[in-house]
């Protein structure tokens, strides 16, 4: 048997006005989308997620670094960036 971990990631834009700010630090919009904000979401590039058959702090740390690698692999693609920064104008 062996352990997975699977992992969703969701960049949304949030216009001004779309919710309250306080310093650096943006409202919470859940899971879903807030208002009118538009959102790109990323998924675990391989059907089965990072897999490791035992669960130490070295198996985390290599399991997290492969979901962050994946994650920034998905997020680098010239036309995933495009369309998120199109967001800021209405594009996407």
């Amino acid at each position: 048997m062996s352990y997975r971990i699977t992992y969703q990631v969701n960049v949304d834009w949030v216009g001004d006005g779309m919710g309250p700010m306080s310093g650096n630090t943006a409202a919470s919009v859940g899971m879903a989308a807030a208002g009118g904000a538009q959102r790109k979401t990323f998924f675990n590039a391989t059907p089965v997620g990072q897999v490791t058959k035992t669960f130490l702090t070295a198996d985390v740390t290599t399991l997290t670094n492969a979901m962050a690698a994946d994650i920034a692999a998905q997020m680098n693609v010239a036309a995933n960036l495009a369309q998120i920064q199109a967001f800021s104008t209405g594009g996407g």
